[in-house]
């Protein structure tokens, strides 16, 4: 019998996961990790102002979005895992995160509706989606792009993937493709912005 979408990567990462503390998440997957602090200090330093909303596609169980919540940002959030959701406990925290496909649910928000978007999805397309999809996120956002991907190591190795990882991709690869797309500034490897 199969377990339930998104119940491994809950089982490891999860508010309550038994296995692992935060701190370990964020220190082994320090490249693949964002910090809250860091992607505000990024935005007002490319832009000169604070930004007001924030999307996160791939929000898992919120905590990203209530921290996001916490410093005063208008939250969203994308989710593809019923599973995961059912595991937030904050009635107007859930409320804030839609289920279903990223790539079809983005097509429904306006032009600019969002300053940050914390973008999960991308590395799971197949490649013949992922263009269309990328010119969709910069449609949805004048402001920043955070894209989280597993891309091979910095020695070039394939080494393990973070759960459920479909892709190898380099940096230099994710750069192009978000270059193609219309960001033409890109910081740490991770942060992409429009102008």
């Amino acid at each position: 019998m199969s377990r339930p979408l998104g119940e491994d990567y809950f089982t490891r990462y999860g508010v309550n996961s038994p296995g692992i503390r935060k701190k370990d998440y964020a220190r082994s997957w320090r490249h693949f990790t964002f910090s809250l602090p860091e992607i505000l200090r990024i935005y007002r330093r490319h832009t000169g102002s604070a930004p007001r909303t924030f999307l996160d596609i791939g929000a898992a169980d919120g905590s990203f979005m209530q921290l996001a919540r916490e410093r005063g940002l208008k939250v969203r959030g994308i989710e593809n895992s019923p599973y995961i959701l059912a595991q937030i406990q904050d009635r107007s925290l859930r409320a804030r995160i839609q289920v279903g496909n990223a790539a079809d649910l983005i097509r429904d928000f306006e032009p600019g509706a969002f300053d940050i978007i914390l973008e999960c999805a991308a590395q799971y397309l197949p490649p013949r989606r992922l263009d269309r999809y990328l010119k969709n996120l910069t449609r949805l956002t004048p402001g920043m792009v955070c894209l989280l991907v597993d891309p091979k190591n910095y020695q070039g190795d394939r080494g393990k993937a973070h759960t459920g990882v479909r892709t190898f991709e380099t940096l230099t690869w994710w750069k192009r493709k978000m270059a193609g797309a219309g960001y033409a500034k890109c910081e740490g490897g991770f942060y992409f912005f429009r102008t």
